[in-house]
C-alpha cells in the first residue's frame, strides 16, 4: 500500500510539474460522482483501486468534454477512460451506469466555497485545549487547510503543512505580516487528534529558523458532531477506510471581513501566488 501511495504522489507531481514525455496510458474505471463542475471542466469522484496506478481514492479530475458531466448528480455511478499523459490526467468517454439519489453519506458530498461566501462561526478545540471560533480571527487574513495527523501520504496532509511553511517564509519580510495573518490547520479526525496530539504534531512544523518571524499557526479540530458541516462548507470530502481516511484536499483564504477570498483544491496551488495575494491584502488594509 505504501508503494501505491508513493506512486500516487508521483503521478500528482507529474500532472503539476511535468515529466519526461511518455505515451498516454488508459485505464478503465468505475466511480461514484461526488460533484461535477462543467464550467471548470472538473469532476470529483470516488473510485476503487486502479491496478498498476493507484489505490482507491477520492480524486479531482479534468474532463475532456464538459458536456458529458452536465447532467451528473452526486451519487451517480459512471464509467470512464482515465487518460494519464504528460501534464494531463483527465477523464474521457464518461458514461452514466446508474442514477444515484442525489444524496451521499455525510463527508462524501461536496460544495465548492465561492468568493464572497460568509464563513460560519465554527467552533474548534485547539492544540492547547482551548475552544476557539473562526470569528475570533475577524480583522486578520486567515488561511485554513485540512489535515489529519495519521495521514500516510507525503503529498497530502504533510504537503499542506509544508505549503503553509512556504507561504510563511515568503511573507517573512512583509511588514506587519505576523500580526495580520493567521494560519489554521483543521483536523477531520477529532477522535484521534486530541489537543495533545495536535500540539505535538504542530510542533514538528512550527519550528522557525533563527531570526525568522513566527506566524500565528493553530492546529484544531471540530467536534465529531460538527465535522460534517465544517467539511461541507469548506469543500472537504472525507471517508474512513479501514485504519486510514480517504480524503480530498481543501485550502481556503479568508479575508479580514470573514468572507472567502480564494479556495484551492488539490496540492498544486502555488505558494508564491497565495503569498502575493496575502501581501496585496495587507497593503490594502
Amino acid at each position: 500500500m505504501r508503494k501505491a501511495f508513493v506512486i500516487l504522489a508521483l503521478i500528482g507531481s507529474c500532472f503539476i510539474a511535468g515529466c519526461q514525455s511518455k505515451p498516454a496510458k488508459h485505464y478503465s474505471i468505475e466511480a461514484i460522482v461526488i460533484s461535477a463542475d462543467p464550467a471548470k471542466k472538473l469532476i470529483i469522484v470516488k473510485h476503487g483501486d486502479i491496478p498498476g496506478l493507484m489505490p482507491g481514492m477520492t480524486m479531482t479530475y479534468e474532463v475532456a468534454d464538459p458536456h458529458q458531466i452536465e447532467a451528473l448528480q452526486p451519487g451517480d455511478k459512471i464509467s470512464a477512460d482515465l487518460v494519464v499523459s504528460e501534464n494531463v490526467g483527465r477523464l474521457e468517454k464518461i458514461q452514466l451506469l446508474s442514477k444515484g439519489e442525489g444524496k451521499l453519506a455525510p463527508g462524501t458530498s461536496q460544495r465548492i466555497p465561492q468568493k464572497g461566501d460568509d464563513v460560519p462561526d465554527f467552533a474548534l478545540m485547539n492544540q492547547d485545549g482551548k475552544l476557539i471560533h473562526l470569528h475570533d480571527f475577524r480583522g486578520k487574513t486567515l488561511l485554513v487547510t485540512f489535515i489529519y495527523t495519521r495521514c500516510p501520504l507525503p503529498d497530502f496532509c504533510p504537503r499542506m503543512n509544508e505549503n503553509f511553511r512556504a507561504v510563511q517564509k515568503l511573507l517573512a519580510s512583509t511588514p506587519d505580516a505576523t500580526q495580520r495573518v493567521v494560519f489554521l490547520s483543521i483536523s477531520f479526525d477529532p477522535k484521534s487528534d486530541t489537543p495533545a496530539v495536535l500540539k505535538h504534531y504542530g510542533s514538528i512544523y512550527k519550528k522557525s529558523a533563527p531570526g525568522e518571524p513566527a506566524f500565528p499557526w493553530q492546529f484544531a479540530a471540530p467536534s465529531e458532531k460538527d465535522l460534517p458541516e465544517v467539511a461541507q462548507f469548506f469543500g472537504l470530502v472525507y471517508q474512513p477506510d479501514g485504519a486510514q481516511i480517504v480524503h480530498s484536499l481543501s485550502t481556503t483564504l479568508i479575508g479580514p471581513d470573514g468572507k472567502v477570498v480564494e479556495w484551492y483544491s488539490g496540492n498544486d496551488w502555488s505558494t508564491a501566488d497565495v503569498a502575493q495575494t496575502v501581501q496585496g491584502m495587507i497593503h490594502q488594509g
